[in-house]
């Protein structure tokens, strides 16, 4: 018997070209049924066999409702945009359809169009002066971002705020010539103060459906707004993960203002389980309040394996342990002096599961050290004892006793100096008793 090797199915549904028959009827042909003989056709596309359709606006671009669009085949969708003979440009409308052009949610973080034979999703932002890096700099930077939306870099491109491309300008002094050398450096000297558009071009595998095209251009979107300005920060992060853009902390390194958990600490277990998880949250918080920047602790993702500090995969954790008022009191109870402008927020990942993160503002330097109320000494838990604790880096260092001695000292020498040294009064000037 011979063995016929297997057809690999595409997901999503086809596009058609709409037709019409001799009588007016509809009919619906994909672009490898259209003949010669199709001539009267609607400007609108179909989607499936049934009544979805990617309109055409008033002799402009397409539009489609974000719901039906996500489970449309990328193959098929640029086969049909392809022949269709009324342009390539695409809106997406996240209003639930019917479309409605006069109260349109135009999502304009990207655009969808064709580059060549691929469908892709471009996301622009505008650069007040020329960016640092050169455009393949960037598409290596940003590959990671989109490969994490199972999407990949199609083209990094600068155009000038007021139209044309650098290219374009420097074109006019050619590259060698000793006379026209010193305009082409006053001309690349000018665009570096001018204000650049850098437009990303991603695409996703022709099998895949426009979900993961349009996951992939929201992420990218939110993800060059976040670090537009530099690298990402804690409030960067939580705005990603308040986007629902989970996946793009997966490659990123633990640093100082970026720590991960797997799991929830077991705040609500019985007895010395309990105890030392109330500890433990409490120094991880406290490491960060010690800190000279803003901090963001995420609980639910897992270190890479083998090494490293690099966040590796996603691990929800069940909503049903998530308890931010009681992680709000505990923290509250067990850092002194409470810290201010805390932040703790969920956000699910489904209906029974979410990340947690706990954000912490950088707080005054007067108020530091932060103490925790207990302490873990050779395994066990010391009510009685207090702790301080500080985040170098990714990993995380002990206060020691000398430093707490100089504290004291610090404080004490503070409250003995006279007023007109910018220390605190006392009647006549005479030391304050410690």
């Amino acid at each position: 018997m011979t063995e016929h090797p297997a057809t690999p199915q595409l997901n999503g549904l086809d596009v058609y070209i709409i037709t019409y028959d001799e009588e007016g009827n509809e009919e619906r042909l994909l672009p490898s049924e259209l003949t010669g003989d199709v001539t009267d056709r609607s400007p609108h596309l179909g989607i499936n066999k049934g009544t979805w359709t990617i309109d055409r606006i008033k002799h402009g671009p397409f539009i489609a409702s974000e719901p039906q669009l996500r489970l449309v085949n990328v193959g098929s969708l640029g086969r049909a945009l392809a022949v269709n003979g009324h342009g390539t440009t695409l809106i997406v409308d996240r209003s639930a359809p019917p479309l409605d052009e006069d109260i349109a949610d135009v999502d304009q973080r990207y655009d969808v169009d064709m580059m060549g034979e691929a469908v892709v999703a471009s996301i622009t932002k505008r650069y007040p002066t020329q960016p640092p890096e050169t455009n393949a700099e960037i598409a290596s930077r940003l590959e990671r971002v989109a490969a994490a939306y199972d999407c990949r870099i199609i083209d990094v491109s600068f155009t000038l705020a007021g139209g044309g491309t650098p290219e374009e300008m420097l074109s006019d002094w050619p590259e060698g010539d000793e006379l026209l050398e010193p305009f082409r450096a006053q001309t690349i000297d000018t665009l570096t103060t001018m204000a650049h558009d850098v437009t990303v071009s991603i695409a996703t595998d022709e099998g895949k459906t426009m979900a993961a095209l349009l996951d992939g251009a929201a992420a990218m979107a939110d993800y060059l707004s976040a670090t537009q300005t530099g690298p990402l920060d804690a409030s960067a992060v939580l705005n990603l993960l308040r986007g629902g853009h989970f996946n793009l902390l997966i490659g990123e390194s633990e640093s100082d203002y970026l720590e991960v958990k797997t799991q929830m600490h077991a705040i609500s277990a019985p007895g010395d389980t309990g105890k030392r998880a109330k500890v433990e949250l409490a120094q991880d918080v406290a490491r960060f309040a010690n800190g000279s920047v803003d901090a963001v602790l995420v609980i639910g993702y897992r270190e890479q394996t083998g090494g490293g500090n690099q966040i590796g995969s996603l691990t929800p954790v069940a909503d049903a342990i998530l308890n931010i008022p009681q992680i709000q009191e505990l923290l509250d109870a067990r850092i002194v002096p409470p810290l201010d402008g805390l932040v703790i927020e969920k956000f699910p990942t489904s209906h029974v599961e979410s990340v947690l993160a706990i954000y912490v503002p950088t707080q005054p330097s007067e108020m530091q050290p932060y103490l925790v109320h207990g302490a873990i000494v050779g395994g066990k838990v010391e009510g009685a004892f207090f702790s301080i604790v500080r985040r170098r880096g990714e990993g995380s260092i002990t206060t020691s006793a000398q430093q707490i001695h100089a504290y004291i000292v610090a404080g004490r020498r503070y409250l003995r100096e006279p007023a007109t040294s910018g220390g605190p009064a006392n009647q006549g000037g005479a030391p304050v008793s410690s």
